[in-house]
């Protein structure tokens, strides 16, 4: 197999708000992983630079020099240091005009709201003489192609939700029939729970080798990516063949999931919250909380997932320890001897919310999210979790000294974990 290697292509951001660091520059980010979908270009720079004229027109020529696909967000704007249309007509050699649909769409937009069309508004409309012209549906600046220096150049609006809808609409399709036939360029992702990163690390050591071995080296490539408390197991697979590069992946995603084990709980973009409420909708299944040091984070989770309504039932965030006794029926002597952030007391929360809510599960949390709070024999850090069904309860302790935000996230993920395997299990 003669392995070609993907299609390069470069991102440049324009605008003084994002080398300021007044702006995060989420664009790059939605518009890698345009790319990246669509299965034939591999991102190979991230530029972004000021609203100077220089520097853009330096940002633009060195993009086009080494990559075959260029996408451009920023710039297009009505205001003196919005400069892109003028560089880029400069640097492909003819004059800004005016893009008469897009002119009068304004006008139309303008005479509906009764504002004033003036002068510099019109910029805003204007594309490089020549230039394959893209209408912008959710905002006023067109977005535009040019060829400079051998490569494709496509301009958008720095505003997301213009940039955004333009991409997804016209300028991914169309760079999909500009490279019909090049070599793909696959990604498929395991998400990783309960392990840290050198530990995956070491435990996939050898893995491209291991499962192709008379694969090209760089036929496939594997990342780590972690997202707190995800690490995220990338592996790109590239190859003339579409179905070859599948394959390969296939059998990749075995053998990941042999050697970290019950680590993997899902694949692709869904995070736990998701796996877990598709786990509980699969069973029929439903679930109440008791959270203590969370503060209702579990509850947030799970509720952030559209059509969570079908299986969570009830949340109760019980700080004081009063409250653990008179709205769950927490022991006093249980409180007494083994305290608030113990084994007992969360598993007595647990079966308490299943039964208030009539729930198939009960989770409980309590612990101590820090920074002050913590003993010799309870350091900050250390959380108790429950989960209970109707016929058990499962158990587990964290010992985590991270920052509160970091106590407080990761034992509502493992929360869901825990969740997660009781779901998942045979009945």
């Amino acid at each position: 197999m003669a392995f070609v290697a993907a299609v390069l292509a470069e991102i440049v951001t324009i605008g003084d708000e994002l080398t300021r660091g007044e702006t995060v520059d989420t664009n790059s980010a939605f518009l890698a992983g345009r790319l990246t979908e669509l299965g034939v270009c591999s991102v190979g720079w991230l530029t972004s630079c000021r609203d100077v004229r220089a520097d853009i027109a330096d940002a633009l020529v060195r993009a086009a020099t080494r990559a075959k696909i260029v996408l451009v967000s920023g710039g297009l704007g009505p205001t003196e240091d919005d400069l892109t249309v003028d560089v880029a007509a400069e640097l492909a050699g003819v004059e800004p005009v005016v893009d008469e649909p897009s002119r009068e769409r304004m006008e139309r937009r303008f005479a509906r709201a009764h504002f004033k069309l003036t002068p510099n508004n019109i910029r805003q409309v204007r594309v490089p003489s020549g230039a394959r012209v893209f209408d912008n549906r959710n905002g006023l600046a067109p977005g535009f192609e040019i060829a400079l220096r051998g490569a494709s150049v496509f301009f958008m609006p720095g505003i997301p939700r213009e940039m955004s809808r333009l991409c997804d609409e016209q300028i991914i399709p169309r760079i999909g029939e500009l490279l019909a036939g090049a070599p793909r360029v696959l990604r498929r992702i395991w998400r990783v729970f309960g392990v840290g990163e050198s530990h995956v690390d070491d435990r996939l050591s050898g893995l491209l080798a291991a499962v192709d071995p008379t694969a090209p080296a760089d036929s496939a490539s594997l990342h780590f990516n972690v997202q707190f408390p995800d690490v995220l197991v990338k592996v790109i697979a590239r190859d003339e063949d579409e179905a070859r590069a599948r394959a390969r992946l296939d059998r990749l995603g075995t053998e990941i999931r042999a050697r970290l084990g019950e680590a993997v709980y899902g694949e692709g973009d869904d995070g736990l919250p998701a796996v877990v409420g598709a786990a509980l909708r699969a069973r029929g299944a439903t679930v109440a909380l008791a959270e203590s040091c969370t503060g209702g984070l579990i509850g947030h989770l799970l509720t952030e997932v559209p059509g969570s309504s079908e299986y969570f039932r009830l949340g109760m965030v019980l700080y004081a320890n009063q409250e653990k006794v008179a709205r769950l029926g927490v022991s006093e002597a249980t409180l007494a001897q083994h305290g608030a952030v113990s084994r007992e007391c969360v598993e007595e929360m647990a079966r308490a919310v299943r039964d208030l809510a009539g729930a198939t599960y009960g989770v409980a949390v309590s612990g101590i999210a820090g920074p002050s709070g913590g003993t010799p024999d309870k350091p900050v850090g250390t959380v108790h979790l429950a989960v209970a069904s109707m016929s058990e309860v499962h158990a587990k302790v964290l010992a985590y000294p991270g920052t509160r935000s970091q106590v407080k996230q990761l034992a509502a993920h493992w929360a869901l974990k825990l969740l997660l395997t009781e779901a998942s299990k045979q009945s």
